[in-house]
């Protein structure tokens, strides 16, 4: 049985993200805010325990790309590591203009920072933030958090590279590492626009085809969702039929940031999602 698609929304629409990011862009120049957080920080920082814990150390750069990469915050996360300091080739994508311009804008600022000896990340703590999650999460995950927390900061040799790409349409041409998706999903779902460049399916279908394409053989897709529950992400992500470029990629579960059967509580909420809102994340790793 197919899977039921979301109700259309403003938030699966261009037009809203373009204005969204041009209000921040102004807010951005005026006063050095970097904009809302989606799902907060609590969520940013655990999908960078994550991937600390889960995608190896490696001699040569670890390409790390970000579908939908707003103001860029989780993939400037990878500026600084925990202990040991990791080569990070990082590429952030979003359809809109304003997106990509106000990310230059944040890693400049963060850049800045780091050169003054300022390596702690920003949203470091979630104040006001719900965390009725925050005890079953590290349980998930408890040795990978530990070691994500322990060490000194320590800034990155990292290269970032912002471009402005519809990923329903465009190819990139090139594989990653790791490639994160925190909420992106969640928005594209809410279009009713046909991606007519992919025989006039619908965004929630062609995404996860398009995504498969980006993840190296071996590497990582981590998503973190509040508008679908855990058995939706996987078989959307995971279904057959999704090509080459896909065969053999399963579920690849740690018990990472698993909300333990709570995922059904989150879905929906497409019309509610707050800097504030936890959401359970999954990872894919295609074989």
């Amino acid at each position: 049985m197919a899977d039921e698609e979301l109700p259309p929304s403003k938030l699966g629409t261009k037009a809203h993200w373009d204005e969204v990011y041009e209000r921040e862009n102004r807010v951005f120049d005026d006063n050095g805010d970097e904009g809302e957080v989606w799902f907060g920080g609590s969520a940013l920082h655990k999908m960078r325990a994550w991937a600390a814990a889960h995608v190896p150390a490696s001699a040569a750069p670890v390409r790390v790309l970000e579908c939908g990469c707003g103001n860029g915050t989780l993939l400037l996360s990878f500026l600084v590591s925990r202990g040991r300091a990791q080569a990070y080739e990082l590429v952030g994508v979003d359809y809109s203009e304003g997106s990509v311009r106000l990310a230059r804008s944040v890693e400049a600022a963060r850049r800045e920072a780091i050169a003054r000896g300022e390596l702690e990340e920003e949203n470091s703590s979630d104040e006001g933030e719900d965390d009725e999650d925050e005890d079953e999460d590290e349980d998930g995950d408890e040795d990978g958090r530990q070691r994500w927390q322990a060490g000194e900061t320590v800034a990155n040799p990292a290269t970032v590279s912002w471009r402005q790409a519809d990923l329903l349409r465009d190819d990139l041409g090139e594989t990653f590492d790791l490639v994160l998706d925190k909420g992106t999903y969640d928005a594209l779902a809410l279009s009713a626009e046909p991606v007519r460049e992919a025989a006039g399916r619908l965004p929630s279908a062609v995404y996860p085809r398009q995504v498969a394409r980006l993840v190296r053989p071996g590497g990582f897709f981590l998503i973190t969702s509040c508008n679908f529950t855990q058995d939706e992400v996987v078989r959307r992500f995971t279904e057959d039929g999704l090509g080459e470029s896909c065969a053999g990629c399963r579920s690849w579960w740690e018990r990472v940031w698993e909300r333990r059967g709570r995922w059904a509580e989150t879905r929906r909420r497409h019309g509610k999602r707050h800097a504030g809102h936890a959401a359970p994340s999954l990872s894919v790793q295609r074989r």
